[in-house]
């Protein structure tokens, strides 16, 4: 039997992304903004609330569908 050990792997760096966060007291819907549709005030998927800028610290992820439509 194998045993995987994740332990000794380094964290990925985080970095300050945009996001675009709900306004809905409830809601903790949030999507990044380069992954998000091309609108200048989205909705938010889970409530239909709008959403407003914001900043998260994430791991940085690229989004190449948008360099593929170039």
């Amino acid at each position: 039997m194998s045993y995987y050990n994740k332990r000794n792997q380094e964290p990925l760096p985080k970095e300050d992304v945009g996001t675009w966060e709900c306004t809905k007291e409830d809601c903790n819907g949030w999507s990044r903004k380069n992954f998000a549709a091309a609108s200048d005030t989205p909705t938010c998927p889970l409530c239909g609330s709008k959403m407003i800028d914001g900043v998260r610290s994430l791991v940085n992820l690229q989004n190449n569908s948008q360099t593929a439509s170039s």
